[in-house]
């Protein structure tokens, strides 16, 4: 499966526009995630993919490295507590 990103407009019609240029092959399967404009942090991506489950599997997952770990002076000093 290959996935790509295309931004479409919708027509007020409510009919998706492909950009010029694009054209895709008879039989294409397409998912559409729809992007209030509204929301330029990308919150609602986020939020998408939470609520999607597609990251529970790291609630098992062990904390591999904890503030014992950083060697001295290397700390990123916007990360200080």
């Amino acid at each position: 499966m290959v996935v790509k990103t295309i931004e479409v407009s919708v027509e007020a019609n409510g009919v998706l526009k492909l950009p010029a240029g694009v054209s895709l092959p008879a039989r294409t399967r397409l998912a559409v995630l729809a992007l209030e404009p509204d929301d330029p942090s990308g919150v609602q991506i986020a939020s998408l993919a939470e609520a999607s489950g597609a990251f529970d599997f790291l609630q098992e997952e062990p904390e591999l490295y904890s503030d014992r770990d950083i060697l001295p002076g290397r700390m990123n000093p916007r990360f200080r507590k």
